[in-house]
């Protein structure tokens, strides 16, 4: 019957699992894989187009920041009082011009300020000399506005800066600001708080920064961004924040003045931003999932039952009981059916020639016993013929006496073996059968330690009489005495074996060796 229903079987194991396989995965794949990167390339490149419309919208704010400086610079640069050297009214005029503004005005030579208009009136100018470089990038004009200013144990600054003639003598005119000028500019445009909008001066410098102003002030651009500048004027890369944010950041550099603008977008928000305008994508993705798991699992039921059948089976076969012939809709199944039903006939025959073997060999076991027993009654027959009394006094007694003991250690050491099948005996179980009488004041400490038969008989004759002797003339001979034995294996073939008396009677040199002895 079994086999009849896995010939008509329609199909295979294999060829279903990879029908369901393609059905549930192939076209929502497919279809995800292509949506997804149509619209994040999509939303990245509408992304980027904003960011680049922000930086340019920053420019021209920042540009008319730094206008107004440029427009106080060139009403004092006409100055008849500073063409004609008058510091005095030039001064006053400078004053007046920045008043009400957060600017102020220095008149500089390469060395020195002659006018600072945020020093109180006749109060000394600072010693403030320039580097012969920046001083011909001011006079020549080729650039009106300065990089970040540092300066030792204040704030740093900014300057716009136009080049004047005084008396025949070139001097630099400067309309002077605090970063936080262009810091209220960025906060003015609106940007969202997650998002960092950044100036950066011609050095890579921050000049102003839409989060962390006082913390990132003056801190140079990361080098993925510096190395982007380096290449162009303006474009869009894949940056990180010197807060370590992964961003998508635009870039545009002043044509005018060499700074940069720079704003960028979290990627996180811009993949949340993407994912969730894939809303009727992922709809019709999951619905074409959920088609294929509803094909899967009509594909799947057969399978399912078959599979625990052979569970079913499997555990009949553990537990020794015989399979029932069930019905297989798959080649396979009735396959391993076969196979199951194969392997429990081939397993009861073992177990059958196993239990066989062992009685076989139980058999022996005690055949051996029984004749090692005889052996043994013999021995002691013709010890007790040999060692009759020979006087009054006893003194063969005791030899016979001593002789039994002897052989019934010998007998107790076969016993032992005869547990283990003659395979050997454990170095502690042979000291524990010698010491059973005495255990009470007995100490026993010692690894495990097998050893071969012979081995085994040869030191439970020495433990009998080590103990024999114990109990006549040491420890064991009173109540409180102890014998402690420890034992320890070393070098792999050396056995280090210390008997230990403790608690008897003095010892005296024995007058007279005996069979222990020997």
């Amino acid at each position: 019957m079994t086999t009849n229903n896995a010939v008509k079987a329609p199909s295979t194991v294999a060829r279903r699992l990879l029908f369901m396989a393609l059905t549930l995965a192939a076209p929502a794949i497919l279809l995800m894989g292509a949506l997804v990167a149509m619209q994040y390339g999509e939303g990245e490149r509408r992304f980027s187009t904003q960011l680049v419309a922000m930086t340019r919208a920053l420019s021209l704010a920042t540009d008319r920041q730094i206008g107004q400086g440029q427009s106080v610079l060139q009403g004092l640069a006409v100055s008849p009082a500073l063409a004609e050297g008058d510091m005095t009214t030039f001064e006053k005029q400078a004053r007046e011009a920045v008043a009400g503004r957060e600017g102020w005005i220095v008149l500089m030579t390469l060395d020195r300020q002659l006018i600072n208009t945020r020093i109180a009136p006749g109060a000394p100018t600072p010693y403030a000399p320039v580097t012969p470089s920046s001083w011909r990038e001011m006079t020549t004009g080729k650039s009106n506005v300065s990089n970040l200013i540092p300066r030792h144990g204040a704030d740093p600054i900014i300057g716009v800066n136009v080049p004047v003639l005084v008396r025949g003598k070139v001097l630099v005119l400067a309309y002077m600001q605090h970063p936080e000028n262009f810091h209220a500019l960025m906060t003015a445009q609106g940007f969202p708080d997650t998002w960092t909008a950044s100036i950066v001066d011609r050095n890579a410098a921050l000049v102003a920064r839409s989060r962390d102003q006082e913390k990132m002030l003056g801190k140079h651009a990361s080098p993925d961004m510096q190395n982007a500048m380096a290449r162009a004027n303006e474009g869009v890369i894949h940056s990180r924040t010197l807060d370590g944010v992964k961003t998508l950041s635009a870039f545009s550099r002043s044509p005018t003045y060499g700074w940069t603008f720079i704003v960028g977008v979290p990627r996180d928000e811009l993949n949340r931003v993407v994912v969730s305008s894939l809303g009727p994508a992922l709809g019709s993705a999951a619905l074409l999932i959920a088609l294929g798991v509803v094909a899967a699992i009509g594909f799947a039921r057969p399978i399912s039952r078959d599979v625990r059948g052979l569970v079913a089976e499997a555990e009949a076969l553990a537990a020794g009981a015989p399979l029932d012939p069930a019905p297989s809709h798959l080649q396979e199944i009735a396959e391993v059916r076969g196979s199951l039903r194969a392997a429990a006939d081939i397993l009861r025959a073992r177990d059958a020639e196993a239990r066989q073997a062992a009685e076989r060999q139980q058999l022996m076991i005690n055949e051996l016993n029984h004749r090692v027993k005889n052996t043994l009654v013999v021995v002691q027959s013709l010890a007790r013929h040999s060692l009759r009394p020979v006087s009054d006094k006893g003194g063969g007694e005791n030899g016979l006496a001593q002789f039994n003991d002897r052989i019934h250690a010998l007998a107790s050491a076969h016993d032992l073996l005869t547990r283990r099948s003659w395979e050997g005996a454990d170095l502690g179980e042979i000291l524990a059968e010698a010491l059973e009488p005495y255990i009470s004041q007995v100490t026993l400490e010692g690894p495990p330690l097998p050893l071969p038969p012979n081995a085994a008989v040869a030191l439970a004759m020495i433990f009998h009489e080590l103990a024999t002797n114990a109990s006549k003339y040491g420890a064991l001979s009173t109540q409180a005495g102890r014998v402690a034995v420890t034992w320890s294996h070393e070098a792999r073939t050396r056995l280090v074996l210390t008997w230990r008396e403790s608690g008897g009677p003095p010892v005296a040199p024995p007058r007279r060796s005996g069979f222990g002895s020997r």
